[in-house]
């Protein structure tokens, strides 16, 4: 029998069968490749569709408050405060230690402060006219390619320091108004800015807070009444901080973006070193969807909404991506800010509101106004604000128990970066001393009956 004849493959068939086989090995990978860059795309461009629609609902939003007096004028105040600071120069150390005395201390002022205060009066004006405007908005930019602008902090507080110390000049009537305008100013420059501007905001009541005080044992009447309303709308109108945290998002989404895209990335990478890393880059858009809602986080929601951002924030430290916690790492301590902030407005509120009550009724309530109005409580506990009058009745204070949401019985002593308390310091004057109660007691004493009956049915001296 014949062998069956074995065919042998020559050297060069054998190279055309492994290249062949290369070949089909490749074109699956390319195959594999190409579906799986394809799924990314389509899944990118969902997404980068989804981003541009919020960009462009963050940009349609506004916030609307009520006039502090008169009738609000259209337009946004924020744009026309930036434009009015852009005219006011920026302070000089000295400049800025002398203003601050006066406005913290009542310390006279130089001659050389005088005049620039009389100087930069026209700017100081439009300034304050900006904050009697029907809404703000600070727009900032947030497409790709565009440098994020925020408003420059502390050119605001230099400005703040001079129509505080403006006002205290002319007189305490002018004194409470612009202490109310600086207030607004801060709640302007919140909406649509980063949460930055929530702390400068905070900065600004505190700066007025000593001032304020100070104006009100000194004003008239019509004046101490309206500074009371004025508080009352300011304290129960705050901005809506939670849109800067709304902003924080997009602005991180429109950085994952951008170091998402397979081409122009402009860093030198290749597009498949790109692609590698992509899936985690689109994953990560989970963390920060719908932005949106974070505008129900406002300050009317605290002590509860800093505890939403908390369970918020376990969440995304747990992200294995560094930008995702990094995005979010200081908003727990703007927020933290912000409701010292509101504290503070809500104490002088208070405060305002049982001084003219006090006036009203010639004598001292039994405890302060407004103490259970719900916009008006303690934003750390949400509980009435605690308060004490002193031994010999000079004082009213009013405190908040701030950030460790213990009652230090209003200690205003530092601890760590802030005081143990929110605290604000009202003097009581005599009530025979106000100059407005002398004409009625005069008054009164004139029409009183006179003779040995009307020792009988006067009434006790009102304390």
């Amino acid at each position: 029998m014949e062998r069956d004849s074995v065919p042998v493959i020559g050297p060069q068939v054998r190279r055309r069968l492994i290249l062949s086989k290369l070949v089909a090995v490749a074109a699956v990978l390319v195959l594999v490749v190409a579906g799986f860059a394809g799924h990314s795309e389509l899944k990118f461009r969902k997404l980068s569709e989804a981003l541009d629609a919020e960009i462009a609902t963050y940009k349609r939003q506004r916030w609307n408050r009520p006039a502090l007096r008169g009738q609000a004028g259209d337009g946004n105040a924020a744009f026309d405060a930036l434009q009015a600071l852009s005219s006011l120069p920026g302070l000089s150390a000295e400049q800025r230690d002398g203003l601050a005395s006066h406005v913290h201390y009542g310390s006279p002022l130089t001659r050389e402060l005088t005049a620039l205060l009389q100087k930069l009066a026209p700017p100081i004006a439009k300034l304050r006219a900006a904050t009697l405007l029907s809404w703000a908005m600070t727009e900032v930019p947030l497409e790709p390619g565009d440098a994020l602008t925020v408003p420059s902090y502390p050119r605001v507080m230099d400005a703040a320091l001079l129509a505080l110390a403006h006002g205290a000049h002319t007189g305490a009537d002018e004194c409470l108004l612009a202490c109310a305008d600086i207030v607004r100013l801060g709640q302007d420059l919140v909406p649509g800015a980063p949460l930055e501007a929530a702390s400068v905001s905070a900065r600004l009541a505190s700066v007025q807070s000593p001032l304020l005080a100070r104006c009100a044992s000194q004003a008239s009447p019509e004046a101490l009444f309206r500074a009371g309303r004025e508080f009352h709308v300011l304290a129960t109108h705050p901005p809506p901080t939670g849109g800067s945290i709304e902003l924080a998002d997009l602005l991180t989404k429109v950085k994952l973006r951008r170091l998402a895209q397979l081409l122009d990335g402009g860093d030198g990478e290749s597009a498949l070193t790109r692609l590698r890393r992509r899936p985690a880059l689109l994953d990560a858009f989970a963390y920060f969807e719908n932005p949106a809602r974070w505008r129900q986080l406002t300050a009317d929601r605290y002590p509860q909404a800093l505890e939403t951002w908390l369970h918020e924030l376990d969440w995304r430290s747990r992200s294995d991506l560094p930008l995702v916690a990094d995005a979010s790492s200081d908003v727990d301590g703007w927020l933290n800010d912000d409701m010292r902030g509101q504290a503070l407005v809500r104490l002088l509120a208070v405060g305002l509101a049982t001084l003219s009550e006090r006036l009203r009724r010639e004598r001292m309530p039994r405890e302060p106004m407004n103490l259970n109005e719900a916009a008006l409580r303690d934003p750390f506990n949400g509980q009435p604000f605690k308060w004490r009058i002193a031994q010999d009745g000079s004082e009213l204070s009013l405190w908040s128990v701030g950030e460790d949401r213990r009652d230090d019985k209003g200690s205003s002593e530092w601890a760590a970066q802030a005081p143990i308390d929110v605290v604000v310091h009202f003097k009581l004057v005599p009530i025979e001393k106000l100059e407005a109660v002398k004409p009625r007691r005069k008054a009164a004493l004139n029409d009183a009956p006179t003779g040995p009956a009307a020792g009988a049915t006067s009434a006790a001296p009102p304390r």
